[in-house]
This record gives structure tokens, sequence and C-alpha cells, in this order.
């Protein structure tokens, strides 16, 4: 993205919360080869943004030229583009289950929560590390100085207690309320629209995360979600659900495609050191 957005940026199905922590091995299709190879593609696409980045964060420890510079210009467009489109990611996994009753990417929800935290952090980090020039003062100003970072920085600490408690001994020791902590995820999701909003107002990058989260939001619904897994399961409805499949598909294209593309070029431009100065 074009300017500063950083820190943006949530069971088996059909619960629906931040990790998957049954095995699973247990789907019927993880075993297949096709599951295990696409799992393991999935997990890869996961480094992308942190080799973008690695270059420029190279060059700044080493003390080349223009190494923060770089990673100040950078580290909006590239971690936080990433952070999000992470996180949409992990967002669709539980739409993709109640449309076509996958299971084998199922165990992807807890690797996309667990890479969007680290994503965000190593954003925040840098952010408050290099971007002096942007925001001037010490680091708590870049990345509290302005209501759009309130929130974005916000978005970001919300995810500690989801990635603490994204494991088994944390659901055993909070019971009942592990569910309750989990679902900061819709949290975090509202407080990322409103960063964006606040930074973009509503332009292109505001209408495209809208875009994106529309058709994920209603799939939640749950009158929708259960007419949606009743009708799959008893395959009725057919027409009516391919109409809907394909409208979704689109809807979420319109806000995901831009997005992925706005990280292939600055993201490119990063790993070449030689970011666009905004």
């Amino acid at each position: 993205m074009s300017t500063r957005h950083t820190h943006a940026y949530t069971a088996i199905p059909p619960t629906d919360t931040f990790v998957t922590l049954a095995r699973a091995e247990n789907s019927p299709d993880r075993g297949s080869g096709y599951g295990r190879h696409a799992v393991w593609f999935f997990r890869a696409l996961l480094l992308i943004p942190f080799a973008l980045m690695a270059p420029e964060v190279i060059s700044a420890i080493m003390g080349q030229p223009d190494g923060i510079a770089n990673i100040s210009a950078s580290v909006a467009d590239v971690l936080g583009t990433s952070t999000f489109l992470i996180f949409i990611m992990m967002l669709a996994v539980t739409p993709l289950y109640t449309t076509t009753g996958w299971r084998w990417h199922v165990i992807l929800r807890r690797d996309y929560g667990i890479a969007m935290f680290f994503a965000a952090a190593t954003d925040i980090t840098l952010a408050a590390a290099t971007t002096g020039d942007t925001f001037p003062g010490s680091p708590l100003t870049r990345v509290g100085g302005h209501t759009f970072l309130v929130a974005g920085t916000l978005a970001t600490l919300l995810l500690v207690p989801l990635v603490l408690t994204a494991n088994k001994r944390a659901q055993r020791w909070l019971g009942r309320h592990w569910k309750s902590v989990q679902r900061l995820t819709y949290v975090v999701w509202g407080t990322v629209l409103v960063h964006l909003f606040l930074l973009f107002g509503l332009s292109t990058i505001f209408l495209y995360a809208l875009a994106v989260s529309a058709p994920l939001a209603l799939l939640r619904m749950p009158f929708v979600r259960r007419w949606w897994d009743a009708s799959r399961r008893t395959h009725s409805h057919r027409a009516l659900r391919a109409v809907a499949g394909i409208a979704l598909i689109a809807a979420f294209a319109v806000g995901y495609v831009p997005l992925a593309q706005e990280l292939a070029v600055k993201g490119s431009a990063a790993f070449v050191q030689s970011p666009a100065r905004d």
C-alpha cells in the first residue's frame, strides 16, 4: 500500500476460532497427496513477506547507506499489506469448509494465525525503529502518535492473547472461556477495518478491504452457514449455490487481487532495495 498502514490486521469447523486444535490428519482428504502438497504450498507462501524484507533488513544491520530509509519506506507496504492478506486467508478457512466440505485446509487456520502475528509483530517493531523520518519523535509516537496508528497497534496487541492461547493446554486451562478469548478475532477484524478507514478514508484500499471481507462475513452468518451446510449435505439447491458461489468468489477477488498485486509491486521493489519514497 502506498502510505503508512502498519500494524493492520484472526477448531475444527464449523466452529470459528483462531486455531485448529484437533488433529487435521483425521480429516478425510488430508491423507491424500493432493491435500498434503497443498498444505505445504500454502505454508510456504507465509515466508514471502519475510523474504521480501530480508535484503533491506540485512543492509540496515550491516550499516549500508539508505538501509534504515529503505525499511522505513517499505515496511508498511510489504509487512502491513502481507499481514492483512494473511489475515484474510485465515478467515477464509471456515467459509471454504462451509461451501465445499473440504477439510484438508483446516490446519492452515492455526498456521496462518501464528504467521499473521509474527508478520504484524515484525511490522510494528521495524516501524518503531525506522520510521522517524515520517513520524518524528519516540518509538511510541511512531506506533501510536495518530489515530490510525493507535488502531493498527491495538489490532496487533489483540493478537497476543489469541496466539498465547492457541494450544491445547490453554484450552484445558480456560475451559468454556477459551472460545470467548478466541473470538477476539472478530474484534481484530473490526479494528483492522477502522485502521484502514482512518488511514485511507473511502478510497480504494479501504474499499478493497470491505470487498474481500463482505463474502467472508456473509458466510459466517448463522442462517447462511446452516442453509449452505444443509444444502450441501443433501445435494439440494445446486444451481442456487453455484450462482451464489460465483458471486461470492467474484466479490472476494475484487478486493483480494488488487491487494496482492500491490504487494507484488511494492515487495519486488523492497527486495531489490529500491522502494518508492512517498
